[in-house]
């Protein structure tokens, strides 16, 4: 049977990150993807892929997924760094995110703030603890119920893409420590997609895509994993994978732990990218867009990466409430277009885990359990949605691993 010392499940952001520190270490690593490609929650949609490469526009990209990365995502960065790619970011211009009325007015969030609640409520609430709160209770009482229900709630369910009352308020905005060498925002040829396979191109981890994982054991060596293409077996283990396909892998290795992973419940929302002439829409240049009580949670734009004949929206849905048509009617009305005016269009469903006040304990309880375990598990349900959130935990675990 094939054995390395380390297989990693994943080839997202956690498992590239944790394959790169790995290798670097000096184990043999191999990483197993299911799909075509690499990213997980990053999925940079290329014009390239569906027309001629002379054809205008075959240099455009657009976010379907995660889309903003910043230089407080360092160990993503010093990983990128190894590879000798850091010279190859993309910096993004800075620009500013405008709410949608329901008459698909645009205005700045400045105008839903209440200043006089703001400043009554400020003092009382700088400084409470953020653990055990949720969104809604902490920065609720930082700047006061109305505001939250006006600006931040609305804001903050378009950063997770998720309604974001009950998200836990210690996993929002974490301080992380900043690369300087590094723009503050910034993206990579092709999109971020493009970052991820830098990191795997000519690395000293092997990769394998389509590749499925269906079961995992333990014995004395360590742990086999049974593939789409045969056995495998290796002294470590990483997942890499959506919580609800770590609980079906942990199922016979660590029940306990299979059944708490199992309880975490899970969102989604249904992305619809639209690409049209650089002129057709009245919209001036934003980063993004922010629903209030409508159909999409937000609209993530090309513009802070400005391309010479073309834009890019995607609309982020709330999802079952409307069909195809449906969604490109919404999106024709707020841009002020015809759907006809649409050249290209994608669309992408993105799961995610939807963490409440109580996963941080919840998560470090598992953490307890997995101290001594050749095991990791990393992904965005164990500290926060961000990228920078699973770089972070990539780093952490790793580190145990190499540890024991």
């Amino acid at each position: 049977m094939e054995t390395v010392d380390c297989i990693i499940v994943g080839a997202g952001v956690s498992g590239l990150v944790a394959a790169a520190r790995m290798s670097q270490a000096g184990r043999s690593v191999l990483v197993l993807e299911a799909a075509p490609r690499v990213g997980g929650c990053i999925y940079s949609w290329r014009l390239k892929d569906e027309i001629k490469a002379n054809e205008a526009g075959a240099d455009f990209w657009l976010e379907l997924g995660a889309h903003t990365a910043y230089n407080s995502y360092s160990q993503l960065l010093e990983a990128l760094q190894a590879r000798g790619r850091l010279d190859d970011l993309l910096p993004r211009e800075k620009m500013g995110y405008s709410f949608v009325s329901a008459d698909n007015m645009l205005h700045s969030p400045i105008k839903r703030l209440n200043f006089f609640q703001a400043a009554f409520s400020l003092p009382f609430g700088i400084g409470k603890p953020k653990p055990g709160l949720s969104v809604a209770e902490w920065f609720g009482g930082l700047l006061g119920r109305g505001n939250y229900r006006r600006l931040l709630g609305p804001a903050f369910a378009a950063v997770l893409s998720q309604p974001a009352d009950s998200f836990p308020a210690e996993w929002l905005f974490r301080r992380k420590p900043r690369m300087q060498a590094a723009p503050r925002k910034y993206t990579f040829s092709g999109g971020l997609q493009g970052l991820l396979e830098a990191l795997a191109d000519g690395a000293d981890f092997e990769l394998r895509k389509q590749t499925v994982v269906s079961a995992v054991t333990r014995d004395a060596a360590g742990y086999q994993v049974q593939t789409s293409s045969g056995p495998l077996a290796c002294r470590q283990l990483i997942l890499a994978v959506p919580v609800d396909a770590a609980a079906v892998l942990l199922a016979d290795v660590l029940p306990e732990i299979a059944r708490d992973l199992q309880t975490f419940p899970m969102s989604s929302s249904e992305a619809l990218g639209v690409v049209l002439p650089a002129n057709k829409t009245r919209i001036k240049a934003v980063a993004g867009l922010i629903g209030v009580n409508d159909d999409f949670f937000s609209v993530v734009t090309r513009d802070p990466v400005p391309h010479a004949t073309l834009r890019g929206f995607t609309f982020h849905f709330k999802p079952g409430r409307l069909s195809q048509d449906a969604k490109l009617a919404r999106i024709a009305s707020v841009l002020g277009v015809t759907p006809a005016d649409f050249l290209h269009v994608r669309g992408s469903i993105n799961r995610l885990p939807a963490p409440g006040v109580e996963h941080p304990k919840r998560v470090a309880a598992i953490d307890v359990k997995l101290t001594r375990e050749p095991l990791a598990l990393v992904g965005n349900y164990l500290n926060g949605l961000s990228i920078g959130d699973c770089a972070e935990r990539a780093a952490t675990e790793t580190a145990r691993l190499l540890s024991l």
